[in-house]
């Protein structure tokens, strides 16, 4: 069953139940004035029969004829019983199956009249008073003209409720087509949407506020989302076999040349050397690859801790002293309050990041000179520095250096590289909410600036 079709019902549903409240509850009020009707005419009746039997002596012609005309209308099978002081039925024939108990007597001559049933039919007692004695009056008899109307209602009801349920019924199913109709070109639509041509969005409706553009806003929302990561995933595929096509080949290449002739110790020594370089080439890029997807999927930041920020550095710098031996590094404190070097970030991503630069730095400067700058800034701060005497990199290609595998076009034929450093920084700057700008002039060198969020000390005194 389809949304069309519950809706339908449903609608019908509540349209049925609705009918149902309304004509019963008319049906219910009709039945008890009906009731409460005869019982004022049973009254007439009884009242009538008191003037009859009791005051016609003492009444003049004019006011007799005034109650026989006003109460003259006898009701279907009418029962009268009169009864004296003594409970005797006086002035009428007793009629020994009359269903009234002496507590229904004394009770209405308490009251002065009563209404009440006895098997399903109605019955009218009234207390008269008069100069030959106290009387009680009950009368009784069947309302069929009142029955048969209820009975017409009743079926006009019905008639009526089955009617206007199939009514609703057939206008529900054409409003629920019209209402989804719109909807069913969304689907239409968003079925021909393939890889092939996920360039193609739904037609916006530009009615704000509504259900149906919001939905068309979100679809479209999502297929740019879904377009993005189908053709990052692409250029990905593309960009990895392409890298990786090269140390491979390398590798290929040394050990088909080795197969071919036999070689000496020392020969074969260089070959292993290459073959283990251009493994440790792949090696690496496929390290920086699955980092950085590490870094797109996970939003968690269970890993963070407490670390000072200079003592990081001072390890960093050690590491890369084996790789550079005859660096010059040059740093510069400029921070008064050693508080304030205490972050809370991933302290293994934030070494990899600053290790990254630092390495970029030292290995395109050709005197191996590097200067740091670890500054205070304001609203408590920090930002490291990393200047170096490189060749620069071009004006349009600034924007390009943090996107994975690209290469300066003033480098990438003399230093060796695979573009995922810088690539692999810039995704740990933004999953640890660490603001990064590069700046460059062409052959006088780059500076590359991190900035940190606040301290774990600032954080706990805000």
């Amino acid at each position: 069953m389809n949304l069309k079709q519950k809706l339908a019902i449903r609608s019908t549903l509540v349209c049925a139940f609705t009918l149902l409240l309304v004509f019963g509850s008319t049906l219910y009020i009709y039945q008890k004035q009906t009731i409460n009707y005869f019982y004022n005419k049973l009254e007439g009746r009884a009242l009538l029969s008191a003037i009859i039997y009791l005051e016609k002596d003492e009444l003049n012609k004019q006011k007799y004829h005034e109650y026989e005309s006003r109460y003259l209308n006898r009701v279907d099978k009418e029962v009268v019983q009169i009864y004296d002081a003594n409970d005797q039925v006086a002035f009428v024939p007793e009629i020994s199956s009359f269903p009234v108990e002496k507590s229904t007597l004394n009770r209405i001559r308490r009251k002065g009249k009563e209404n009440f049933l006895v098997n399903g039919k109605q019955y009218t007692g009234l207390y008269y008073e008069d100069n030959q004695g106290n009387f009680v009056i009950i009368t009784t008899g069947e309302d069929n003209s009142g029955r048969t109307r209820l009975q017409n209602l009743a079926l006009v009801l019905v008639c009526l409720f089955v009617v206007g349920v199939l009514v609703n019924y057939i206008l529900n199913v054409l409003l629920a087509r019209k209402t989804f109709k719109p909807f069913s070109s969304i689907l239409r639509k968003v079925n021909t949407i393939s890889t092939e041509n996920l360039n193609s969005r739904l037609e916006q409706v530009n009615q704000p506020g509504d259900e149906l553009s919001e939905l068309i806003k979100t679809l479209n929302t999502f297929l740019d989302r879904l377009e993005l990561g189908v053709n990052t995933q692409k250029q990905f595929s593309k960009n990895v076999s392409h890298e990786l096509k090269t140390p491979l080949a390398a590798i290929i290449g040394e050990a088909e040349l080795s197969l071919h002739k036999e070689r000496s110790q020392e020969e074969y020594r260089v070959v292993l050397q290459k073959i283990l370089k251009s493994t440790i080439d792949i090696n690496s890029v496929i390290e920086g690859l699955l980092l950085i997807s590490g870094l797109k999927q996970t939003d968690s930041r269970a890993h963070f801790r407490n670390f000072r920020l200079d003592e990081l550095l001072w390890e960093v710098l050690e590491r890369l002293k084996i790789k550079y031996p005859e660096a010059e590094v040059d740093t510069l404190l400029e921070v008064e309050d050693a508080d304030l070097l205490e972050l809370h970030l991933h302290p293994e991503l934030v070494s990899t990041a600053i290790t990254n630069i630092i390495d970029n730095a030292l290995k395109f400067s050709e005197d191996q000179k590097v200067k740091l700058v670890l500054r205070e800034l304001d609203r408590n701060r920090l930002a490291l520095l990393v200047q170096d005497t490189g060749p620069g990199i071009p004006e349009q290609e600034q924007e390009k250096v943090f996107d994975l595998f690209f290469r300066g076009s003033n480098t990438q034929y003399y230093k060796p590289g695979h573009g995922v450093g810088l690539s692999l920084t810039k995704h740990i700057a933004e999953f640890c909410q660490i603001e990064i700008s590069l700046s460059s002039i062409t052959g006088q060198g780059t500076e590359v600036k991190l900035v940190f969020p606040p301290s774990v000390v600032d954080l706990m005194q805000n």
